[in-house]
């Protein structure tokens, strides 16, 4: 019988991850992130519970999404990708004896990205399909009109802390009137470090490393 190899236990080590400078940068630390080398963080996506950025109640159940894309001797910065909500959430803005109207587009920013953003908005009583396709092409310019004139970064930011919101019901309501609403899921597709930028996104790798908190197994 061949004898197994024995695999070899990389060391690993933890490192803080930043907020993007629009939420506050180095001043604002997300999560320790654990690694093995500073090549294998570039373009990890981390997971921030909504609450913790935009401290409302409401936003308990919202996920905000980060990527990470660069990489220095003071810890890894990312860059804001997306956000969602629980599935909770969303079953129970559906009701009876109402009209769903469900918009997902994909929109391009002025720094030329790629975000798909998915709406739900019930009305306060069942309306004509007629009225709840115009409600879809009013939701559907209205962030088109706005991504193209910010950076992915902005947009996002700008649906978590629900800016547009009140804009856009009430633009629903000339139409018809509505009773629930939600931008519930933003993604930046075409936002990742290509595998050939990763080096120059890392800043002093050997420094890196020498300041790298280890990872120790509770005894």
């Amino acid at each position: 019988m061949s004898k197994r190899k024995a695999k070899i236990k990389k060391k690993k080590y933890w490192i803080i991850a930043y907020a993007p400078e629009l939420l506050g940068g180095v001043k604002r630390p997300l999560v320790k992130v654990l690694c093995t080398s500073p090549e294998l963080l570039i373009n990890r996506v981390i997971l921030i519970k909504g609450y913790e950025i935009t401290k409302r109640l409401e936003d308990r159940g919202m996920n905000l999404y980060f990527r990470i894309i660069k990489v220095t001797p003071s810890g890894a910065f990312t860059t804001l990708v997306g956000h969602d909500f629980v599935r909770e959430i969303l079953s129970s803005m559906v009701r009876r004896h109402m009209s769903k109207i469900e918009v997902i587009t994909r929109v391009k920013t002025k720094d030329n990205q790629i975000v798909k953003t998915s709406v739900l908005a019930m009305t306060a009583h069942r309306c004509h399909y007629r009225q709840k396709r115009a409600i879809r092409l009013l939701f559907e310019e209205f962030l088109h009109n706005k991504a193209k004139n910010l950076t992915y970064e902005e947009y996002i930011y700008n649906i978590i802390m629900r800016k547009y919101d009140q804009e856009m019901i009430n633009l629903a309501k000339k139409i018809y009137p509505i009773k629930e609403f939600l931008i519930f899921k933003t993604w930046a597709e075409t936002v990742w470090v290509r595998p050939t930028e990763i080096p120059e996104n890392i800043e002093s790798p050997e420094e890196i490393i020498r300041n790298l908190e280890p990872f120790r197994v509770a005894k």
